[in-house]
This record gives structure tokens, C-alpha cells and sequence, in this order.
């Protein structure tokens, strides 16, 4: 047993020693150039209760920037489908944003996406208004790490 944990401990450090020595560098880290022009974002300022939670959460991700160079425009669309399964009263809240990165400089669309997702709740508690608003705040938590991936992704291509 001792012999198969010193097996898999040197196995996984020496991974790790591959990985350190391939020029393996993150995605948001401070030093790289999608985490520079990450930190130079600044989010349009909400009309809205759910545009408010939008923007808080892309500011927890991208930190509050007012000077920022770019910003990012989104149009956040929440709606709400009940599902009448057997026994069972659940409702869906369904979330799009569709955003873009605009250049503040020449007004040019640097990078611009959709992203969709979704979250339920029950509707038989006693507490339905709270039980839809906290599936509205998860979902506008799963719908700004969507836009960090995908801004992410488009702009490593860029």
C-alpha cells in the first residue's frame, strides 16, 4: 500500500513538474493578455432589479472598473414556464443574455455572444415570491459565469 502511494505521489509531481515547464499560463491571471483587457471592462450600469444582480456579479468576476476602456453592453431576458408534473408543481425560470464589448475609443464590437441557462423551484412552499427570487439569482449567477467563459474564450481567439 505504501509502495502504490509513493507510486502515484511521484507520478502526480512529476505531471506537475511537465505542467510548470510546458509555458502553462491562466486564463485570468494578472500577467496575461485576456486578464489585462478583462481588467479594463467596465459593465453598463443596470435599469433593473435582475440587470442590478447581472451587473454585481460580472463586477465580482471582473472587479468594478468605471474608467474601463471597454464596456460591456448586455440585454438580460429572464422569463418564467410552469411545469405540471405529476404530484409535483415546479416552475423554470429562463434566463438569455446576449452581450457585446464595445471599444469605448472607436465605438467598434470587440467580441459579442448569447448565452442561455436555466434553474427551477418549487412552487407548493409557503414562500413562492422567495423561492422565484433566489432561482432568479442563481440563474443570473450561472448566466455571468457563461459570459466570463465565453468573453474569455472569444477574446483568447481575437
Amino acid at each position: 500500500m505504501r509502495r502504490l502511494r509513493a507510486t502515484c505521489f511521484s507520478a502526480a509531481f512529476l505531471a506537475f513538474l511537465g505542467l510548470a515547464g510546458c509555458g502553462f499560463t491562466p486564463v485570468y491571471g494578472t500577467g496575461s493578455p485576456i486578464g489585462q483587457v478583462l481588467a479594463d471592462i467596465q459593465v453598463a450600469a443596470p435599469s433593473s432589479r435582475e440587470d442590478y444582480m447581472f451587473v454585481r456579479s460580472m463586477e465580482e468576476r471582473l472587479t468594478r472598473n468605471t474608467q474601463g476602456r471597454k464596456t460591456l453592453r448586455y440585454d438580460l431576458s429572464l422569463s418564467e414556464v410552469g411545469l405540471d408534473i405529476i404530484d409535483v408543481s415546479r416552475s423554470q425560470v429562463l434566463g438569455k443574455v446576449t452581450y457585446e464589448l464595445i471599444d469605448e475609443a472607436n465605438g467598434e464590437v470587440v467580441v459579442s455572444g448569447s448565452v442561455e441557462s436555466f434553474t427551477s423551484f418549487s412552487t407548493v412552499d409557503d414562500f413562492p415570491t422567495l423561492m422565484r427570487n433566489d432561482a432568479q439569482e442563481r440563474l443570473i449567477n450561472i448566466l455571468a459565469d457563461r459570459v466570463m467563459s465565453d468573453l474569455a474564450a472569444k477574446l483568447a481567439m481575437t
